[in-house]
């Protein structure tokens, strides 16, 4: 290759290069800021509703206690599944708070407003949630209602919702301990005075 177009065709090769790493650096800046973006599992799912009756046992709930009275939680996430919602988690909120929040997607979603009508004086919020599961926030002032104002919302077609997981029918059995074992396990379970006077109960949810 004459030297003259060796003068010409390096510096060219070298603005490609350096173009290449602009964009490589500027993609993955972006990847850093915005993130990768939502996991397949945290996505919803179009559900078919039949009759166009969305009904608790599509609608899946997370129960924070938000009180200041133990277990409230847990007697909110039994009420919701004796109505057949699907109670994932109960746990507490970070704050304590007075009025219960119903959080989804957005408050107007068809999820967000049937578990809304199992609440008095609750209140609706939309946080742009891709999983559609709806947060109850039970507050201070919560009262169970004697019947819920609404059982069922009316739909225009599916419904983005979580993947309902049936737990499987069949489980394994556990072998019983051996004489030796049940007695290695009693003698652990004796903890001294000291270490159980060190044990503080956890809030109850």
């Amino acid at each position: 290759m004459p030297r003259n177009v060796r003068l010409i065709v390096t510096p060219v090769v070298m603005l490609l290069a350096l173009a290449l790493v602009g964009y490589a650096a500027y993609w993955g800046y972006g990847m850093l800021k915005t993130g990768p973006g939502p996991r397949a599992a945290d996505l919803c799912v179009d559900t078919p509703i039949p009759d166009g009756e969305l009904t608790p046992e599509y609608v899946t709930v997370r129960v924070f206690n938000g009180g200041s009275t133990g277990g409230l939680a847990k007697r909110t996430s039994n009420y919701l599944i004796a109505f057949g919602f699907n109670s994932i988690k109960v746990n507490n909120t970070e704050e304590e708070i007075q009025q219960t929040v119903v959080v989804g997607n957005d408050a107007n979603d068809p999820e967000v407003q049937l578990v809304l009508g199992f609440f008095e004086n609750a209140i609706a919020k939309g946080d742009g949630r891709t999983d559609h599961v709806v947060d109850v926030l039970v507050g201070n002032a919560y009262k169970a209602p004697d019947k819920p104002k609404v059982t069922s919302v009316k739909v225009k077609g599916p419904v983005c919702l979580p993947r309902i997981i049936t737990p499987s029918a069949t489980a394994t059995a556990t072998p019983s301990a051996s004489p030796s074992q049940k007695a290695s396990a009693k003698a652990s379970s004796k903890a001294s005075p000291s270490a159980k006077a060190s044990k503080k109960p956890a809030k109850k949810k």
